[in-house]
């Protein structure tokens, strides 16, 4: 069983990147270090209240998060990767591949106690679609992030111009690797929570220009 997780707003804005770059892990790849510090507040949060010990980094790319690498998530024991560019074909030969928006995610129903995927619903066709497939092979939930479209809307940096943007990097089957195809109002999110049985919890600020997501199985949540 786990707590309810409440938002601790009097650091929201305060992710410390120098104290989790002094691990040493990269914090880098498509996002900027503030994102990455941001992900790690927020998961060094929830693993404290949901101690897994498999999971899936969904999108992890490269180089993928190293977790295990830090004191704090220790327990931790397996972690699976999945992407579909043919660069992490090229430079991470444990990951499986996969192109979500045209196969299921290339992991078992229940496979993992809990995932993270970031910054990828954005790319995905189908939000329900995406989220069903975290929910199947999570067993007690996942973590999400996605640009906050409730802030500035399709006037955000991440839309506007680079709605249905052909990033010109193919993925591994050599499909389009389109940029932010998939406007997602918050609502959305917590409406396709209910629907799949999940507690959702927006983790950040209204104006945060990330958002992060805790998806938890409503049967697990005691308050």
């Amino acid at each position: 069983m786990v707590r309810t997780l409440k938002s601790d707003h009097e650091n929201i804005d305060k992710w410390n990147y120098r104290f989790w770059n002094s691990f040493e892990i990269p914090l880098q790849g498509s996002h900027s270090p503030h994102m990455w510090a941001q992900a790690l507040t927020h998961l060094n949060k929830i693993y404290e209240l949901v101690k897994w010990k498999t999971m899936a980094d969904i999108g992890c790319g490269f180089p993928p998060l190293d977790l295990q690498k830090l004191p704090m998530f220790s327990g931790i024991e397996t972690i699976i990767r999945a992407d579909g560019s043919q660069y992490i074909v090229d430079n991470l030969p444990d990951a499986r591949i996969a192109n979500f928006n045209k196969e299921p995610l290339p992991l078992q129903d229940n496979e993992v106690d809990f995932s993270i995927s970031f910054e990828v619903i954005e790319h995905m066709f189908s939000t329900y679609g995406f989220l069903s497939e975290l929910a199947r092979i999570s067993k007690y939930g996942f973590m999400i992030s996605k640009p906050n479209t409730d802030y500035d809307g399709l006037d955000s940096h991440w839309y506007g111009e680079k709605y249905f943007f052909d990033t010109g990097t193919p993925l591994f089957d050599g499909d389009v690797r389109f940029e932010h195809i998939n406007f997602i109002p918050n609502y959305e999110l917590f409406g396709f929570g209910k629907v799949l049985g999940y507690e959702v919890t927006l983790l950040d600020q209204p104006d945060e220009e990330m958002q992060f997501f805790l998806f938890i199985k409503k049967e697990l949540i005691t308050e």
